[in-house]
């Protein structure tokens, strides 16, 4: 081989070995890490089922499990079932606005998971949180039902704080038998209501105060016009129906209806008119 030839060769042999230190540094380098899905500090949540997702928030002080019937009659959903922190034995968080904080950490939750407009099912503390979520984050959610509450609660500072402290100050005996005696009031279904009890009395007192406070201390009428999803407030039949009807005027697309024979737990009492009022909704508005 002439000089020529071997220069040539020496040039194709430096021109492998350059590449083979390249390849090697992109299969061999520091790897990046794939993104933790986020976990959620407000709650914890309860996957289940596949379709369309529906996210379910319970009362104050109530577990997931209150929604149990509910998430077996929506077949072809997937259920995203929340218990709040501090609520039902999940330990609470620092944050005093428990509120605030779920509204905060479901819109993460649902831009992390992906979830295409939830529909948004909250009773009582629940659908507090769902119409405020659904002003906060018009474009997030899809339809939002909220069950038996209003945007706004009677009271000033004076009461909020007397209903907190209230809470912190009760004795171990003092919270179950207030706890008792609220719960029991809000349904007919006293066995169901005794079996959830058992997980209610394992709430945290101050965040349950705090959580009392932060309702109490928060109006949300003025945020009500900039809600976009379709709104259906299904209520019980009793005094609270027409200062929720009032309360909710502000929603622009919006459904009232009231359930008869019903208490506070409206899907407990009368499941059949409530899950009748809640399919046809639902229908109405499956593309949204």
């Amino acid at each position: 081989m002439g000089n020529r030839g071997r220069a040539v060769t020496a040039a194709l042999s430096s021109g492998m070995r350059v590449w083979l230190v390249l390849l090697w540094l992109v299969t061999a380098g520091p790897r990046v890490a794939a993104a933790e899905p986020f976990e959620p500090a407000a709650f914890r949540v309860e996957v289940s089922g596949t379709g369309r997702p529906i996210i379910f928030i319970p009362g104050v002080a109530c577990p997931g499990s209150v929604w149990t019937d509910a998430v077996a009659h929506f077949t072809g959903y997937q259920a995203h079932v929340i218990t709040l922190a501090g609520f039902a034995g999940v330990p609470r968080i620092e944050e005093p606005g428990i509120s605030a904080a779920t509204v905060r950490d479901l819109a993460r939750y649902i831009r992390d998971r992906k979830l295409d407009h939830p529909i948004i099912i909250g009773h009582s503390h629940g659908g507090f949180i769902a119409y405020w979520l659904a002003a906060e984050e018009p474009s997030l959610v899809g339809p939002v039902i909220s069950v038996d509450m209003s945007p706004a609660l009677d009271g000033g500072l004076e009461e909020a704080t007397t209903l907190r402290d209230r809470w912190y100050r009760a004795s171990d005996k003092q919270a179950a038998s207030l706890l008792s005696g609220k719960f029991y009031s809000m349904t007919g279904q006293r066995k169901r209501m005794a079996k959830t009890l058992e997980a209610i009395k394992k709430t945290d007192r101050r965040a349950l105060g705090d959580a009392t406070y932060e309702m109490v201390m928060t109006d949300l009428r003025p945020r009500l016009p900039a809600i976009t999803a379709p709104v259906l407030s299904i209520v019980a039949n009793g005094g609270g129906q027409h200062r929720i009807k009032k309360r909710t005027r502000g929603i622009p697309d919006h459904r009232f209806i009231v359930v008869p024979t019903s208490a506070h737990f409206v899907w407990w009492d009368a499941p059949k008119p409530f899950f009748k009022a809640v399919d046809a909704f639902l229908a109405e508005h499956a593309d949204k």
